[in-house]
């Protein structure tokens, strides 16, 4: 067999091996015209807080943090400002494009659910007990879970942008997958999702979404309180949750999970959306030890 012929049965081979390599999962992206109030800008213009109006087929009128990739489209932009813009959501995120000012106007006052500024706990405090209410209807306090690690997350069924409560649920489903391999894990952690929506998210209303999760009671359990009885809990961690509209329906929010040992004291608290469960466990790991 001449050199040649091997040369190029070997770049068949290849590229035959290429051929069979499985093709990248498709991105699901949807775009959306969104029109509303700029309220605030992060000063690296990665972000900007949005009043905006009903985004029709996807959201109600709220107000919102939307990432926005291209800092220039934010130029010359300013609070008050009105904008029109496309609203671009993928199965992991959500952002603005295309942004332009199509005028300008008062900004209106926004509550504040939370019941005043509070300190925030640092590790080793105690956490106050809170009287939870389950996905059943029955009491579900937070001492309840005493002897166990509780890991706690604020979120509500209604949220609807991706990189939000969907990704606190997407984190929360692979830390149940995790420490449901994991004996020792299984024995000692609890996970808990808290809405802070009590008024949609009924007993009723979690328990749809948790099923719809595959959520395991023995693991992961969806609870809420009072909607001040949930701000004043919630603020000790730093979640600030802010309210607009007839009834307070307009939610924006951060995101805060604290993590709650098993003497009542916080252990630890991951901020944001950029922690990711496989931390989390290492985290555990070391604790359950």
């Amino acid at each position: 067999m001449t050199r040649v012929t091997i040369g190029f049965l070997m770049l068949t081979l290849v590229a035959t091996l290429a051929g069979c390599r499985a093709a990248p999962a498709p991105v699901n992206v949807r775009e959306f015209p969104l029109t509303g109030q700029v309220l605030s800008i992060k000063p690296d213009r990665t972000e900007a807080k949005v009043k905006h109006d009903d985004v029709k087929g996807f959201m109600d009128a709220m107000t919102m943090d939307f990432a926005v990739k291209d800092p220039t489209q934010l130029e010359g932009l300013q609070p008050g400002d009105l904008i029109a813009a496309t609203l671009v959501i993928t199965d992991e995120e959500g952002y603005l494009k295309g942004i332009r000012k199509t005028g300008a106007a008062p900004i209106p006052a926004t509550t504040a659910a939370t019941a005043g500024a509070v300190p925030e706990l640092a590790p080793g405090e105690m956490v106050a007990d809170i009287a939870f209410v389950g996905d059943d209807g029955k009491p579900r306090p937070l001492s309840a879970y005493r002897g166990q690690f509780v890991l706690i997350t604020f979120v509500y069924t209604r949220c609807p942008l991706p990189d939000y409560c969907p990704r606190m649920n997407k984190y929360f489903s692979a830390l149940q997958q995790a420490i449901a391999a994991r004996p020792a894990l299984k024995a000692a952690v609890r996970l808990l999702s808290v809405s802070f929506d009590p008024d949609f998210d009924t007993p009723a209303q979690l328990k749809k979404t948790a099923a719809s999760l595959g959520a395991d009671p023995a693991i992961w359990q969806f609870v809420t309180a009072p909607r001040e009885t949930v701000d004043r809990f919630g603020a000790r961690f730093g979640l600030s949750v802010l309210r607009d509209g007839p009834n307070g329906q307009t939610i924006t929010h951060n995101l805060r999970t604290p993590l709650v040992g098993r003497d009542g004291t916080l252990v630890k608290q991951y901020n944001g959306n950029d922690w990711s469960p496989d931390a989390v466990v290492r985290d555990l790991e070391g604790l359950v030890k």
